[in-house]
């Protein structure tokens, strides 16, 4: 029953579209801007505004923090920690991926995974994307053979091959680091890895044409 009722609060709580919220209040519609995606990558391209990106993210971290927190914080309640805190990071990306508020149009789950990771152990989020980082900027130099500086905040957010090979050489680090950690995640990383399917696909459609 506890745990039920902790996967519902995070499938909530993931449903706040913050990115969305964000971007309607600068007068932008993210369903017909940019990768029409509903995450904060998008309410930059959307808006070209840094404290709209700090805004979305911060909506988008939190609340995936918050789920774990409520988690950890119901355990009195008898049931099992680790179940609550593996669910809730799952419900927590799913309403993210699949918002009831936004008729189950959502984002991809990274910055929501991201808050998981935060509130789980804050130390390896700079691991992970310390190493998503430098797969983005590898695989955009092979593919490209330069990168100007001027250009690396694009390329962070829009090279969506080296997003994924970089997310999975985290997940194995974490699994050879923390493999606790590693089991609470790794369902939301699937959710996560299906929304990046269609978008990597169409990346690397474009990059033949």
């Amino acid at each position: 029953m506890y745990l039920i009722l902790i996967s519902i609060i995070s499938y909530l709580l993931g449903s706040i579209p913050f990115s969305y919220l964000v971007a309607r209040a600068y007068g932008k519609n993210l369903f017909w801007v940019g990768s029409r995606n509903i995450g904060a990558a998008n309410v930059w391209r959307a808006t070209g505004k840094l404290e709209a990106l700090i805004m979305a993210l911060i909506g988008d971290l939190g609340k995936g923090a918050l789920s774990i927190f409520l988690a950890q914080k119901l355990g009195f309640l008898g049931y099992n920690p680790f179940f609550g805190q593996l669910l809730a990071a799952f419900f927590v990306v799913f309403g993210h991926n699949w918002p009831i508020f936004l008729k189950f149009r959502g984002g991809r789950g990274l910055a929501s995974l991201a808050g998981v990771i935060l509130a789980l152990n804050w130390k390896i989020i700079f691991l992970v994307l310390a190493v998503i980082g430098f797969f983005i900027f590898l695989t955009e130099l092979i593919m490209k053979k330069r990168v100007k500086l001027t250009e690396l905040f694009s390329v962070f957010i829009s090279q969506v091959l080296g997003r994924m090979i970089g997310i999975v050489v985290a997940a194995i680090l974490v699994f050879l680091l923390s493999p606790q950690i590693f089991k609470i995640l790794f369902p939301a990383v699937i959710l996560s890895g299906i929304k990046h399917i269609k978008r990597t696909k169409t990346f690397l459609e474009q990059q033949k044409s």
